[in-house]
């Protein structure tokens, strides 16, 4: 696959941004959120356009962009760290027009089983820090169909931001203005900036986006099912999907170390809604906590339901804390001390980490820029060991983007728990 760029330009907002609205403070939250890009790539068929041109689709995206900037008016601003904020200067957002020579349903195919094809259809590497705060790619299959490529910086999104903004661009090119859904953009008000230690931010990983390989696996709906079955108690499907690939991770380590050592999941667990701290269910930033859940081995392979019952007792735990949770102080300790927790963890050594995340039960799919649905959501190729969950285009089945290192990818296709119950995955576009 060749992507060849036309053009770069800045958007900016399509009326300046007011002078009391220049200065958008960070929460505590965005102050430890790591300096890097969330990206997705959302593939749209050449069946579904019902604009008249190609060139009056670009035109569309490019105006709706511009309009939707003057709700989204940080994401045309400029990070600043000196002082934790942003400078809301609509400077503009950055967006890129590219050619792909190929079709997109072998590029969405190839991707299932090389996903470091889907880094080239995003402006932004995931590491490649810059100031700007969004960046958008449209990229145009020389064969039909279209694919939007999208980065926002994690200095102000989490999943929730990001899905957000790109629903709002979507309804904003399909039905106006009016029918977006507005975010908030001042929750420092109620999780103030602070003095931080180096120790409270998440960990950065080192870029080793060319040693490792991305494949996506997908777990169907009758696949899930089979799993809840087989086990005493899954309250969700992607509590039972992480479970599962977590024993499986842990199989893996086990084949390349000789022997069943402890483990660490870690994963984010949104707290918009669950806290008695007054932040608004709409706030953009990142309103997450990583939760730490350890599996002792002592020599014994793990067994799923054990499993599950650790990933469940570790999100009751914090459910019910949130909900005690009045302060905005004791929210970020609790916060913070889990990061010093994951530090120590790596220092020591003494047990394998496995990072997943789940962005399952988000509506990205209802992202219809006027041509119709989604056909498929892409993650990019990370730079570390990593899984991402997402929800398939039925809503009912999980897609689970996974990186791995090359001989630890062979390991983990081959574990029977996986070949039981997922996939590779191959395009139906």
């Amino acid at each position: 696959m060749e992507v060849r760029i036309h053009s770069r330009k800045l958007i900016k907002p399509s009326n300046p941004t007011p002078h009391h609205l220049r200065t958008m403070k960070l929460t505590s939250f965005d102050q430890i959120a790591p300096k890097s890009y969330g990206s997705f790539v959302y593939f749209y068929p050449s069946s579904r356009y019902t604009i008249s041109s190609e060139d009056e689709r670009l035109k569309q995206l490019e105006r709706s962009l511009s309009e939707l900037l003057t709700l989204f008016y940080p994401l045309a601003g400029r990070f600043h760290e000196d002082d934790n904020s942003i400078d809301c200067n609509d400077q503009g957002a950055e967006l890129v027009e590219a050619e792909v020579n190929s079709h997109l349903r072998d590029v969405l195919r190839d991707a299932g089983a090389d996903g470091n094809l889907i880094n080239q259809l995003v402006p932004f590497d995931e590491l490649a820090w810059t100031t700007v705060m969004l960046g958008v790619q449209i990229n145009k299959f020389n064969r039909g169909g279209l694919a939007v490529g999208v980065s926002l910086s994690h200095k102000l999104a989490d999943g929730f931001t990001i899905f957000s903004f790109v629903n709002g661009w979507a309804n904003s090119c399909n039905f106006g203005l009016n029918s977006v859904k507005r975010l908030s953009f001042d929750a420092a008000s109620v999780l103030p900036p602070r003095v931080l230690n180096p120790l409270y931010g998440v960990p950065l990983p080192d870029d080793n986006s060319h040693k490792l390989s991305t494949k996506r696996f997908v777990f169907s709906a009758a696949a899930i099912t089979n799993l809840k079955s087989k086990t005493k108690n899954i309250p969700s499907r992607a509590r039972g999907v992480m479970a599962l690939i977590w024993k499986a991770r842990i199989c893996v380590a086990q084949a390349k170390q000789g022997k069943f050592r402890d483990s660490v999941l870690i994963f984010p667990l949104n707290f918009r809604g669950k806290t008695a701290i007054p932040i608004p269910e709409n706030a953009a930033g990142n309103f997450f906590k990583n939760l730490t859940v350890r599996f002792t081995a002592k020599g014994k392979k793990p067994e799923l339901d054990d499993l599950v019952g650790l990933v469940q007792g570790a999100m009751k735990t914090a459910t019910e804390n949130f909900a005690k949770t009045e302060a905005a102080e004791e929210l970020f300790s609790s916060a913070t001390d889990c990061s010093k927790d994951i530090h120590e963890e790596i220092v020591r050594g003494t047990a394998n980490i496995c990072v997943c995340s789940s962005c399952c039960g988000f509506p990205y799919y209802e992202a219809d820029f006027g041509w119709g649905r989604p056909k498929g959501i892409a993650s990019v190729h990370k730079p570390t060991d990593f899984v991402l969950m997402m929800d398939d285009s039925c809503g009912r089945g999980i897609e689970a983007w996974v990186t791995l290192e090359p001989d630890d990818m062979v390991r983990f296709g081959q574990d029977p728990d996986i070949i039981a119950f997922s996939s590779v995955a191959r395009s139906d576009l």
